[in-house]
């Protein structure tokens, strides 16, 4: 079969260029530097020049101070601003701690809201009863996604207060309520900006991009150091790390208003704050609801990770069952979290898809409104019972603590099994993955010189992009060098490779495979999505009952974590080629092996491309989450360390590290996907 698919109307497409030397020509130009280089420090062992091999190890030992001259430097920076008066009035750490003050009432204010009732105007105010929890978030989940998501929403309320987590989850929950909302103004308002002024978005992009490509733990480091260690240390870093996603969709969402719409508004005589609101926001809505979404599931996930920095709620206690290897009560507790994520982004993506409704005017009040009419029937009877019931208000009560349920002992028996019985399996297991792929990728990727890898990855993006490219791309893996972080960075990155290696072994065939039909597609979409739903927190427990700690658990977890990008980003490729080119390939007569092969699969490459992309990035954060388990190196081990000494300046600099990994890949493969789109005619 030719190659060329030639479709009316449309340019000739090369799906499978015809020339491998072309390619194979290519491949040498980008390799050769590499490989001189690498080949040249093999054979020169010792006598390979320090400087273009590690330059300098930053990484501490105990009782050694210095962190490197970047780490050093930032870290006199943030020592100076932390404790030097400004103007002689007042210091960076009373500053910051002044400005976050009055979260210490908002979130005393939900907490009282939820578990221990507030004192308003001197008159004590009990909290709302658990019974009216379980039906507000039954009516909430009828009205916007009928009786499924009321069993959801009413069942997740229910398994806290049953399996005694109650006070542990509304202080999450709490959290979540109080961060969500300022992390949506705070990204919604840049957006805005940024939508408005293109300047600004210039300036406000590549920030978002770093914010986003930062682990967890950078954000908690400086803020431990400036607002302390405490409840609201964690809410504010959840803040922040929330903002991006809703930032990045306003901007998206405004930005995407159809011309015609906006000549509209302006045609009727809208003033410009008549515009957004009347115009822009209602046509932007469905990109601000994913941004909401985001938000939510952002929050949630950081709170949970936030009790490093002494954040109480299911963050906290899980940490602790999971250090402690109490398997069956972590279990417990990751499954009240997964509910609690899964109903809160079903009520959202429902909440988003909910088109407004026409109301017959001449009907009665409760015809027109029945949830509001049943929310309040609900609330009616639950402040009742909770006036005369213990039980009712705060469940369970001291004289009903006895009525709870719990399933620790099971999973530990089951846990204790799984260990006995197969014990030589996940022996085996380890043995067979640590021998025949993490240590080999380990010692190669340890012993890469920096300058060897720097050449490979400017040359690439030189390849790809041109000059301009290969310095970005460059620079960002010689900052890890310099900033003296290479062994760490390396010890992250090949298990963030082993990662999307797995990825394209299962990963792309599940994605071609649910491709092929619309129930398929469906069925995937639901496990993706429950699989995303899920706090990355919670993949540690399945892979320590497995295969207790190291690098295998980690590989495990970190595979579990980010593999959805490859499924959902294949399925997108293989769903969206344009009909005209399958129907000029089944004209051609192409079998169905060689239509997949020689049409679908090339050109799915850019979206799959840009998958394995989202696999990387989502890879080299879990391979920080999962130094919380131990067992590997890393740049989450000295983070950690940063963490727990309060380095800022240390913290900050391998945040940024593991960032410029990331970035590094992403410029590249992004460049790239764009130009083969075009090339290919999809863009």
């Amino acid at each position: 079969m030719n190659a060329a698919i030639t479709v009316p109307g449309r340019e000739t497409v090369d799906v499978v260029p015809s020339r491998a030397r072309r390619w194979l020509t290519s491949a040498a130009v980008v390799l050769t530097p590499f490989l001189a280089i690498y080949a040249l420090a093999q054979m020169m062992g010792d006598s390979f020049p320090q400087w273009a091999s590690i330059l300098h190890d930053a990484r501490t030992e105990p009782g050694e101070d210095s962190a490197g001259f970047i780490a050093d430097t930032l870290e006199s920076a943030i020592t100076w601003f932390r404790n030097t008066e400004l103007l002689g009035l007042i210091t960076g750490r009373d500053l910051a701690r002044a400005s976050v003050a009055w979260l210490d009432y908002v979130l005393e204010f939900t907490e009282g809201l939820l578990i221990d009732g507030n004192s308003i105007f001197g008159v004590d105010v009990p909290p709302l009863p658990w019974l009216l929890l379980v039906g507000i978030a039954a009516v909430i989940g009828h009205s916007v996604g009928g009786w499924r998501m009321a069993t959801l929403g009413s069942g997740t309320i229910a398994y806290l207060a049953f399996f005694d987590l109650w006070e542990d989850s509304m202080i999450t929950l709490s959290t979540v309520m109080v961060s969500a909302p300022l992390s949506m103004l705070i990204g919604w308002a840049l957006g805005l900006w940024a939508a408005r002024s293109r300047r600004f978005e210039a300036i406000l992009a590549p920030v978002l991009n770093v914010m986003q490509s930062l682990p967890h733990y950078a954000y908690f480091i400086p803020i431990a150091v400036f607002v302390g260690v405490s409840h609201k240390a964690g809410v504010v870093a959840t803040i922040l790390f929330a903002v991006p996603p809703m930032a990045k969709l306003t901007i998206l969402g405004l930005r995407g208003v159809a011309d015609e719409i906006l000549e509209a508004g302006l045609m009727s005589g809208s003033n410009q704050r008549q515009m957004l609101w009347k115009v822009e926001m209602p046509s932007a809505k469905p990109a601000l609801m994913v941004g909401v979404n985001q938000v939510i599931m952002q929050c949630l996930g950081m709170t949970v990770l936030a009790s490093l920095v002494g954040t109480r709620g299911l963050g906290q206690i899980l940490l602790n069952k999971l250090q402690s290897l109490r398997l069956g009560e972590a279990l417990e507790i990751g499954v009240a979290i997964v509910l609690m994520a899964v109903m809160l982004d079903r009520l959202s993506q429902s909440a988003a898809r909910r088109r407004p409704e026409h109301q017959d005017e001449g009907l009665s009040f409760a015809r027109r409104h029945p949830h509001v009419v049943a929310l309040g029937a609900v609330a009616a009877v639950a402040v009742v019972l909770a006036a005369v019931f213990d039980w009712a208000l705060i469940y369970p009560s001291e004289a009903e603590r006895d009525w709870t349920v719990t399933t620790a002992p099971f999973w530990e028996s089951i846990v204790d099994y799984i260990q006995v019985a197969w014990r030589d399996a996940t022996l085996a297991i380890k043995e067979a993955v640590l021998l025949g792929m993490l240590l080999p990728m380990h010692d190669f990727f340890v012993g890469l010189p920096w300058i060897a890898l720097t050449a490979l990855v400017a040359t690439i993006g030189w390849k790809v992009g041109g000059l301009r490219l290969a310095a970005v791309s460059g620079s960002f893996i010689a900052f890890i060098a310099l900033a003296g972080f290479w062994i760490p960075a390396m010890e992250s990155l090949y298990l963030g490779v082993a990662a999307v290696l797995v990825a394209v072994v299962f990963g792309v065939p599940a994605g071609i495979f649910a491709a092929r039909s619309d129930r398929a597609h469906a069925a995937m979409q639901v496990v993706l999505d429950t699989f995303q739903t899920m706090p990355s927190f919670i993949y540690l427990i399945p892979v320590v009952m497995l295969f207790q700690v190291g690098a295998v658990a980690a590989l495990l977890a970190i595979v579990l974590y980010s593999f959805v990008p490859a499924v959902r980003f294949t399925m997108l490729g293989m769903r969206n080629i344009p009909a005209d080119v399958l129907e000029a390939a089944d004209t051609s007569g192409c079998t169905p092996l060689q239509r997949l092969l020689k049409v679908k699969l090339p050109l799915a490459v850019p979206e799959i491309m840009l998958g394995l992309n989202q696999v990387l990035m989502f890879a080299l954060l879990m391979v920080m989450i999962s130094a919380l388990i131990g067992g590997i190196d890393g740049l989450g081990d000295e983070i950690l360390i940063a963490l727990r000494d309060q380095q800022a300046g240390k913290g900050l600099i391998v945040g940024l590290c593991l960032a410029a990994l990331g970035l590094a890949v992403d410029q590249i493969i992004n460049q790239w996907a764009r130009d083969r789109k075009r090339q290919l005619g999809l863009a």
